[in-house]
């Protein structure tokens, strides 16, 4: 996943529960992809800003689904 890639959540019950501030229809666009890198390893995250919504979410990545790459 890298910036620019345009994302929606997954379409699973548990995404959608943990996620309820966020449309399930919503389209987001990956703003940024911070290097979280700890002793224990990665955290995979990305900062995702969700149509409609007037700030950035930080998002697992493994909750969205790239509906668009990035060039």
């Amino acid at each position: 996943m890298k910036v620019g890639d345009l994302v929606r959540l997954l379409d699973d019950s548990e995404v959608h529960r943990t996620n309820q501030d966020i449309n399930p229809k919503s389209v987001g666009i990956v703003v940024e992809t911070p290097d979280n890198t700890y002793a224990d390893g990665p955290l995979s995250s990305a900062w995702v800003k969700w149509n409609g919504h007037a700030d950035w979410d930080s998002m697992f990545i493994e909750d969205l689904e790239i509906i668009s790459a990035s060039r």
